[in-house]
């Protein structure tokens, strides 16, 4: 992956104080005396403040890190307020930034087999990643499915989401916006690795395969 999660991140923070009228370290205190604990509960009331919910995922993570940038290594909560006194520079916010993916050119039955390599990653939770790409087909009429190292990137034609198979849990990496208010988490490394996208559907039950996470994956596929 060459998207650079860490530049996009001090150029979130450096924007605040022109977006907001704070900066990171003013909504840090700002989170801590809103009085809210809960991950879910300072997302919303950053919402409410006008964030949108993967800026507020965002602010949420770097908060519950101490106030360190997440993609920034060992940069201190001092370092971070000394970033957002430089200079905006104009980019699209976070969210609406799409990940650079590097797709191998292979055969569609070359392809197809990869999907199903890490399919059986899955193991007990195959099942649930078949019916998860069979709903996405369904969702995206024409989405196009490709192995990428550990993950299965849905295309249409740019990626739009992204599976990691596992056996406890299936994680959905994409951009669900307002629509994954209720059920999206802050996206975790993949294998060390920045994750694809800045949120991600945890699954582990086909009763979450339902009308709403219809709705988050055309959501992702800005449909």
């Amino acid at each position: 992956m060459s998207t650079d999660y860490a530049e996009k991140e001090r150029d979130f923070i450096a924007s605040l104080p022109e977006d907001t009228g704070r900066d990171l370290s003013a909504w840090m205190s700002a989170i801590s005396e809103s009085g809210h604990r809960e991950r879910n509960a300072i997302i919303d009331w950053l919402r409410h403040q006008g964030f949108q919910f993967s800026q507020a995922s965002w602010l949420e993570r770097i908060h519950h890190n101490g106030g360190r940038l997440i993609y920034g290594g060992d940069e201190s909560a001092a370092a971070t307020r000394s970033i957002s006194e430089t200079p905006r520079r104009e980019v699209a916010a976070p969210q609406s930034l799409p990940p650079a993916v590097d797709i191998p050119g292979s055969s569609a039955q070359a392809a197809r087999a990869g999907v199903q390599r890490l399919i059986g990653e899955a193991k007990g939770l195959r099942p649930l990643a078949d019916l998860v790409l069979h709903e996405i087909t369904r969702a995206v009429p024409g989405v196009q499915f490709a192995a990428v190292g550990p993950l299965i990137f849905m295309l249409a034609p740019q990626p739009f989401a992204a599976l990691l198979p596992a056996p406890r849990k299936l994680r959905l990496y994409g951009v669900f916006g307002s629509a994954g208010v209720r059920r999206a988490h802050p996206a975790d490394p993949v294998n060390k690795s920045g994750p694809p996208f800045p949120e991600m559907l945890v699954l582990d039950d086909a009763r979450d395969i339902d009308e709403e996470f219809q709705r988050l994956i055309r959501a992702a596929a800005r449909l």
